[in-house]
């Protein structure tokens, strides 16, 4: 814990509303479990938090509300409350048993009201109200009362003061109370707090401020906080270890002061706190202290070197850059230049103390500085110097960025503007404007000098620039210009600063110098050591103790120089600072005196290192809650009152939960018990038995698991504070039972079912090998006797397919000697009636006729010979009767080779009948060589090739 409280600011505090908590807005007592756990008496019952949840965990028998609490060194709670009073244990599924004391009470004495302080001596454990004081020891309860009413109870170094209003201040000695020696002077006093010292009594009164009561004497005990407690009225006190009283009021807030009686802080509700009247109030083992409140908790960071420099108005801005300068704090903000009276300020010597804002400035003034010993301040309108605390307008041509001085000429700077820079002299006691520096025209906000007067300025989207000035310092003489071709890891996110008259440059990769023999950029090998050549410098600054101050990525830290020449490197106290840099305009402002200020986004943070802080200190991560999320939700592990845990509540500790294989979808909460900036807490987790490794840090504080196998389980979690350190890592085993399919007694029957299977399939083989025995047999003979059947069917078929094809043989025969004879029938008709026509032209020619009348006679007889020789009408008969016969052969003949002529068509009609050519000759009233070129040429139109025979094609068509 550390060792002294800081003077200069206002801690850092957090609140939790009843809102954040979900109980009762008022909280009457604070205690720290032995694991870290903090517990809160509440009306609601006993609230407690891990860092991360919030729940109420106990309440006692009659709902009451709690007010007050204990715990021993076995995390044991005593619980004080109204009309009740017991203790609660922590069973092993995470619940709290409470047992009620009240049994042990006789009937007479249960009538009392609130037990407003509980406190654990020795072997004993007292609980205190106003009607009675009840010891619990040896499970019995000793009553002791008064005739009056006690007003106040007290407990300092094992020495317990009881005061009574009336007959003044006991002490409770061998279970009985015991007039203090001039204890009746004590009688009206309203005491609140005593606190035993070595030859006298410090004792806090609720109205009159504070007394030491020494040598039978009261003396007022005078502190610069007198106003405040006595107007005040002080509720609640503890001392301590490092000898400072904190002080809780019921309309003043929190006062510390001293044991000299000097106002080390005073803490209200303008500085943080949610209200003014404290109820109780706790240091924590990482010596932050917690406040309970009429309405809500705060956690006041009293062991930080950080504190915030907040004033009675509540004054918050961005802070670009801060000053001391003639005893005055000069802040440079997004809304103007603003200051205060730093000496009264920090000596707490004007109450009033606040910012005042410079009139005139009321836009953003990015820097201010001391030049020559005038204060300078650069704004977006212009360079001011202030004096008197107004503002002076130097220039007004250009925004302006910062200056830098001259090394050896005092009276000159070069100003960074937006469009470049600018000459400035000083005549008499004031800077005056000169002109614009020409041949430069690159915005200008981080510059600086070297010893040779080059001015280096870094532009962080284009590069860095080297400008050498004339002799007269009006005019740019030369300018080089370095970007990553030049050594840089980047063109881009370029600083440069001066630390120990060197120029050096913030990189993406580290730190970097310039190389007179390479010409080149490179990394300083100084910082490479110590900052490495993978972080963003953002920032680098030395002070006048040759401290040097960095932000690097996230961090920001020193580098202190140690006598032995070695180096230390400290970050741990402003690892808080990353959440509140502004980015791109880190400031850093310190002073001989140990004062450093940080500009944030938050006003401005200030840090003393007088102030020191354990930041190794490891903490305990705890897993909060377990749960079965499916089916449906059923809690294994719960802190929570009113939990139904399926692990019933019991002493003994369980092996683990045994869990059926339908809850195989698990739910983890889990916490680390630090409250620094419990934000910023990471953590890493590992289901062992389902996950190779360990989860990437993540700032989750809860995992689910759904669909595991069966499997014996064990889940590990650990915690990273702010600080980085690692905490002991916390488990939580259990086991998932496989489904009923899968279980040993399933997979026995699997293999007695599989072996009866076997058994029933090596004889149902058998039985049906013995059938396909028999069966084949049977089946040889069946199949003998069809093939002998099949062998006479198909001869009796082939049989029959002979007497059916030699059928139509002759019905082919007989069809074409149809043909024949009613071809020839019908020839011989009109052969009979032609001779009959002839004959009767034979008769009419007469040697009597003249001569032409017998030749006209043999013309008409040669004419009608010539037209039954082309036998066109004999041919449509022959045509009508051949189609009937021959299945409409002519026309079919017709439409597939329509290029047949009707004497190729004739030709192929007695092929069809299978007359030979010279059959055919006479028919046709050709030659048999006229019969074989007719055939020729229809063999080239029915396109038939050589090999193929005509008279075959003609009966197949």
């Amino acid at each position: 814990m550390s060792s002294q409280i800081k003077k200069i600011g206002v801690p850092f505090i957090t609140n939790y509303t009843s809102k954040t908590y979900n109980a009762a807005s008022e909280n009457c007592d604070v205690i720290q479990d032995n694991e870290g756990k903090m517990l809160f008496a509440n009306h609601f019952g006993v609230l407690q938090f891990d860092g991360v949840r919030w729940n109420i965990v106990i309440q006692t028998n009659n709902k009451s509300m709690v007010r007050s609490l204990a715990i021993d060194k076995n995390n044991k709670i005593y619980i004080g409350a109204q009309g009740e009073f017991g203790y609660a244990i922590q069973q092993v599924n995470g619940q709290y048993k409470y047992t009620s004391l009240l049994k042990l009470v006789p009937e007479t004495k249960k009538n009392f009201g609130e037990v407003i302080h509980t406190i654990i001596r020795d072997n004993e454990v007292i609980y205190f109200s106003r009607e009675k004081i009840f010891i619990y020891k040896n499970n019995e309860i000793k009553v002791l009362e008064s005739d009056t009413n006690f007003n106040d109870f007290f407990e300092d170094k094992k020495t317990i003061y009881v005061s009574d209003n009336k007959k003044g201040l006991f002490l409770l000695k061998d279970d009985m109370l015991v007039l203090m020696k001039d204890g009746e002077k004590f009688a009206g006093m309203k005491i609140r707090k005593i606190f035993k010292n070595k030859n006298s009594l410090t004792i806090l009164t609720q109205k009159n401020g504070i007394y030491t009561y020494k040598d039978k004497h009261f003396e007022p005990f005078k502190t610069e906080a007198d106003f405040l407690l006595k107007k005040g009225q002080i509720s609640v006190a503890i001392l301590l270890p490092n000898e400072y009283y904190v002080i809780g009021t019921r309309q003043k807030g929190v006062v510390i002061i001293d044991t000299s009686g000097k106002l080390i802080q005073h803490i209200n509700k303008q500085k943080g706190l949610q209200n003014e009247y404290v109820t109780n109030l706790k240091l924590d083992i990482e010596g932050n202290l917690w406040t309970t409140l009429k309405e809500g908790i705060d956690l006041i960071k009293i062991s930080s070197p950080l504190s915030r420099i907040l004033d009675t108005t509540s004054f918050e801005a961005k802070i670009y850059s801060s000053q001391i300068f003639n005893k005055h704090l000069y802040v440079a903000t997004d809304n103007g230049l603003f200051y205060l009276d730093w000496e009264a300020y920090k000596n707490k010597e004007d109450k009033n103390t606040h910012f005042k804002p410079i009139i005139g400035m009321s836009e953003n003034v990015w820097n201010i500085g001391v030049y020559n010993n005038t204060l300078l301040a650069f704004e977006n309108n212009g360079i001011f110097e202030i004096k008197d605390n107004i503002a002076k307008l130097v220039s007004k041509t250009d925004g302006f960025w910062k200056a830098i001085i001259i090394p050896d000429h005092q009276n000159i700077i070069i100003a960074g503007g937006y469009t470049g820079l600018h000459l400035l002299n000083r005549i008499g006691d004031s800077w005056v404007y000169q002109k614009k520096i020409k041949g430069f025209n690159e915005s200008c906000r981080v510059i600086e000098i070297d010893d040779n007067e080059n001015i280096w300025i870094a532009h962080g989207y284009k590069g860095i620039y080297k400008i050498k000035l004339n002799n007269l310092f009006d005019e740019i003489a030369s300018v080089n210009f370095y970007t990553k071709k030049d050594g840089f890891p980047s063109s881009t996110f370029l600083s440069t600063f001066k630390i120990n008259n060197k120029i050096v440059f913030g990189t993406t990769k580290g730190v970097y110098k310039y190389d007179n023999l390479s010409k080149k950029m490179i990394l300083d090998p100084f910082f490479k050591k110590i900052l490495g050549n993978q972080n963003h410098v953002r920032l680098l600054q030395a002070d006048s103790n040759h401290t040097i101050w960095y932000t690097a990525d996230e961090n920001t830290g020193n580098i202190i120089k140690n006598n032995n020449k070695s180096f230390t490197v400290e970050e741990m106290p402003f690892k808080k600072l990353r959440y509140f840099q502004i980015p791109g305009f880190e400031n850093i402002q310190t002073t001989k005196s140990g004062d450093v200020f940080f500009g944030t986004q938050v006003g401005l943070i200030h840090f003393n290192k007088s102030k020191n802080k354990n930041y190794k200190s490891k903490y305990k991560s705890v897993i909060s809650e377990v749960k079965c999320i499916f089916p449906t939700e059923s809690l294994l592990f719960s802190s929570t009152y009113d939990a139904d845990i399926k692990i019933p509540k019991s002493d003994k500790k369980p092996i683990y939960p045994i869990l059926e294989f339908s809850n195989n979808a698990i739910k983890f909460s889990f916490a680390l018990l630090c409250y620094d900036d419990t934000d910023a807490t990471k953590y890493e987790y590992w289901l062992e038995g389902f996950e190779p490794k360990w989860s990437e840090w993540s700032s989750i504080t809860e995992k689910e698991y759904t669909n595991l196998p069966e499997n014996e389980y064990i889940f590990h979690v650990r915690a990273k504070n702010i600080y980085d350190v690692i905490s002991d890592e916390t488990t939580f085993k259990f086991q998932i039972l496989p489904p009923l399919h899968r279980t040993k007694w399933a997979y026995f029957s699997y293999f007695l079912l599989f072996n009866i299977l076997i058994y029933s399939i090596i004889k149902y083989q058998k039985t049906i090998a013995k059938r396909e025995r028999e069966q084949l047999m049977i089946n040889h003979e069946k199949q003998t006797l069809l093939h002998h059947a099949k062998a006479k069917q198909q001869k009796l078929a082939l049989e029959h397919q002979k007497i059916i094809n030699k059928c139509k043989n002759l019905e082919a025969t007989i069809n074409i000697k149809n043909a024949k004879v009613a071809s020839n029938t019908v020839n011989l008709i009109h052969l009979n009636k032609i001779l009959l026509s002839i004959k009767e032209l034979i008769n009419k020619v007469n040697v009597h006729n003249d001569l032409d009348t017998n030749f006209s006679l043999l013309k008409k007889i040669n004419r009608i010979i010539d037209y039954e020789l082309q036998g066109d009408q004999q041919w449509n008969e022959f045509e009508e009767i051949f189609n009937q016969l021959h299945d409409n052969f002519i026309q079919r003949l017709k439409n597939s080779y329509p290029d047949l002529t009707p004497r190729d068509m004739r030709l192929c009609a007695y092929l069809r009948m299978n007359f030979n050519t010279k059959e055919i000759a006479p028919l046709l009233g050709i030659s048999v060589r006229g019969v074989e070129d007719t055939r020729y040429r229809i063999r080239k139109k029915l396109q038939l090739s050589s090999d193929v025979n005509i008279t075959e094609f003609i009966l197949n068509f």
